[in-house]
């Protein structure tokens, strides 16, 4: 059984997880939507809301930005994994074909 494979109580975890981060993430939607869909009442509001979204769209810009760089570090790491893990295995099987 390969070192890699996650427990059934770890999947578990993992799905719960992502259950509620997506559930986080709906209700943000939906709460941003009920606010742009409330409409602007005055030229101040109106400023106050462009600046607004501009921030918002910064930050969501700055999140994917992370994100893309721990998955480069992610993948990297990922990649070094399974190079030991080959390695590893290679060395195993010499030392079992090995006569003792």
């Amino acid at each position: 059984m390969p070192a890699t494979t996650e427990t059934e109580p770890e999947a578990s975890v993992l799905k719960l997880e992502s259950q509620v981060w997506k559930a986080r993430a709906q209700t943000k939607q939906k709460l941003l939507e009920q606010i742009l869909a409330q409409p602007v009442r005055n030229p101040r509001e109106q400023k106050r809301r462009a600046t607004w979204i501009k921030r918002a769209l910064e930050a969501v810009k700055q999140g994917h930005d992370e994100i893309k760089y721990q998955t480069a570090l992610m993948d990297a790491y990922a990649e070094h994994l399974t190079v030991l893990e080959m390695r590893l295995i290679q060395a195993a099987e010499e030392k079992e074909g090995t006569p003792g």
